[in-house]
């Protein structure tokens, strides 16, 4: 997906993040559950839009560095993020798609399969909440996303998988069949509480 889409999604989530459940069920295959010392996933839909609709948040791809073209966003292939979580706030990740129209939005998601991992494990089929909205450019748009607090230090790998089974055009630009993936390597440090911070 292009940045040009990316990007107002974020700024609609920071801004006026006005959602609701999305009519697209469905659209993402979940079925194992992640092992190990995992954050906590929020499961309750309504807790998800009253973090997102205010500004105690963060989300995950805006921790990264990295920075990444339209034409990236706009073929298939890996795009990965390095991360670094050292805030108590609640993160979003996600994958979202826009559309010009509803049944554009429809007729792309009939050849897109999307699936979100941690540590090479699906999400648990109730931390993935399907939420729609329309991005400040007027584009509809499907969020794909998990709300997690209270990560315990360590590494973590979490990827978001599109597969386009062929090419799709969203009322503005064809997009290549294919697998779109983002991959994010993200490092929790918590401040130590006492710790001396510099000035």
């Amino acid at each position: 997906m292009k940045t040009r889409k990316r990007q107002p999604i974020v700024a609609i989530m920071l801004s006026t993040f006005i959602m609701m459940s999305c009519m697209l069920p469905g659209m993402i295959s979940r079925d194992a559950e992640p092992e190990g010392p995992m954050p906590v996933m929020e499961t309750d839909t309504d807790k998800v839009l009253e973090v997102l609709s205010g500004t105690g948040w963060q989300p995950l791809q805006a921790l990264a560095p990295e920075q990444y073209t339209e034409e990236d966003y706009a073929r298939p292939g890996t795009l990965t993020y390095n991360v670094i979580v050292t805030a108590d706030l609640p993160t979003y990740f996600s994958y979202g798609w826009c559309a010009v129209d509803e049944a554009t939005l429809r007729q792309n998601f009939e050849h897109i399969e999307i699936k979100l991992y941690i540590n090479h494990e699906e999400f648990p089929p109730d931390a993935v909440h399907n939420l729609s909205f329309t991005s400040s450019s007027g584009l509809l748009c499907v969020d794909f996303g998990a709300l997690m607090s209270d990560w315990p230090e360590g590494e973590y790998k979490l990827e978001a998988v599109a597969t386009f089974d062929e090419t799709i055009n969203d009322g503005l630009d064809d997009y290549a069949a294919g697998d779109y993936i983002f991959v994010y390597n993200v490092v929790v440090k918590k401040a130590k509480e006492g710790a001396f911070a510099p000035s």
